[in-house]
């Protein structure tokens, strides 16, 4: 029961992160114009965040094995809000580049924590779903942060990041400090083995080649969805490359984060199933690349044939989220964290590479002109597919082999 309420408080962590971190896009304009800060300076202080957060969630991984999980995420909420409320207070661009950088290696622990906890509170065939439910408050949390103006109406972008602050306090921070208090004098009351000490007799596993290539090589299967998620759908490239209206910018992005999610959480739960992770891959990874061609393809005056591919490449795209259980099923046991982590990390990077890339390619196309769109993302789903199509043949072949 504890740990499973650990897991819940990790989610609400892991969407209060997601909120944070999208939510910088839609009151930057507000804050440079307060501090008279240029757009180079903007895009430092937007993008602070997943430098630190990507860097770090490996090491974080590896601690998280071999400790306390609750008590790290309440070092990491706690240090989140401190520094969530020196962003809101920050008067300097100095001030804005570190709190910002600070709450990215605080939100470090929310990811890895979640699935070490899911993998030790639900049954093995449940973790695919769990990491699913985590990975699609990507796109719930993304979807909030664009609402959270409309429905709120704040005056400045100081008093949508107090809110953020009082969320987290209220929601996160509070309930952990609880079950932590609640944990040591149990702890002390009983002196049965800790957690920490089975933790660590569990930690006789060695990495074998082939268990590192196969970690790998889901690790490059997340980096395609979410560099693709990320440079190609985020940020709104097409729709710039294209001159889209801004009802149908929102529009498409909204479906589309929507139907990411949709397609993490369907993949999750059919994937429980280790055999039909591949063939789920396969169809998800095809199914992006047709709709991203008939999204660049497509004429803007055929809204509903763009909100279609939109929500076909969130669905595709989600099933990218089957890379943690095809990396946690190959790992020693006792990894969970440390596994989670590098996946995460390889599609954190990946993200942050395309977003660059992105920005490069909307300063060198022309209106109108895709090719060069075309030519770097249809390379990036060529390489979802053959990633996929690789899983399917080594799946068969294992298949045979157990048969034989």
């Amino acid at each position: 029961m504890r740990d499973r309420l650990l897991w819940i408080l990790s989610l609400l962590f892991v969407a209060w992160m997601v909120w944070s971190e999208t939510s910088f896009q839609y009151f930057d304009q507000s804050l440079a114009d307060e501090l008279a800060l240029s757009s180079a300076d903007v895009a430092v202080v937007g993008g602070a965040f997943l430098l630190p957060y990507g860097l770090v969630q490996i090491p974080v991984g590896w601690v998280l094995d071999r400790g306390r999980a609750e008590r790290w995420l309440l070092l990491g909420a706690i240090t989140a809000t401190a520094l969530t409320l020196a962003f809101a207070r920050a008067e300097t661009l100095d001030g804005l580049i570190i709190s910002r950088a600070g709450m990215g290696l605080a939100c470090a622990v929310a990811f890895p924590a979640s699935g070490l906890l899911a993998r030790r509170t639900l049954p093995p065939q449940r973790f695919a779903l769990a990491m699913g439910a985590t990975d699609s408050l990507l796109g719930f949390g993304a979807a909030l942060a664009a609402l959270m103006p409309v429905l709120i109406h704040l005056g400045s972008w100081r008093q949508q990041v107090t809110l953020q602050i009082m969320v987290l306090a209220l929601l996160v921070a509070t309930p952990l400090v609880v079950v932590v208090v609640a944990s040591s004098q149990q702890s002390r009351a009983k002196p049965s083995q800790s957690i920490r000490e089975r933790q660590v007799a569990d930690h006789s596993g060695r990495w074998s080649a082939d268990a590192i290539k196969k970690v790998v090589h889901a690790a490059l299967i997340y980096a395609w969805g979410a560099g693709t998620l990320f440079g190609f759908c985020q940020y709104g490239l097409l729709s710039e490359v294209e001159g889209w209206s801004g009802s149908l910018k929102v529009g498409v992005g909204m479906v589309l984060s929507l139907f990411t999610s949709v397609g993490m959480l369907g993949a999750g739960w059919l994937g429980s199933h280790q055999s039909r992770r591949a063939p789920i891959l396969l169809a998800g990874s095809c199914s992006a690349a047709a709709a991203l061609l008939v999204l660049v393809a497509t004429n803007p005056q055929s809204v509903i044939v763009l909100i279609l591919a939109g929500a076909i490449l969130g669905l595709g795209l989600g099933t990218s989220v089957l890379a943690f259980p095809l990396a946690e099923a190959e790992a020693p046991p006792a990894q969970t964290a440390l596994v989670v982590a590098f996946v995460n990390t390889a599609g954190t990077l990946m993200g942050a590479l395309m977003i660059m890339l992105s920005g490069v390619l909307l300063q060198v196309s022309t209106p109108g002109n895709t090719t060069l769109v075309v030519l770097t993302y249809g390379s990036l789903a060529l390489l979802g597919i053959i990633l996929a199509a690789l899983l399917q043949i080594n799946t068969i072949k294992r298949s045979a082999q157990f048969l034989s």
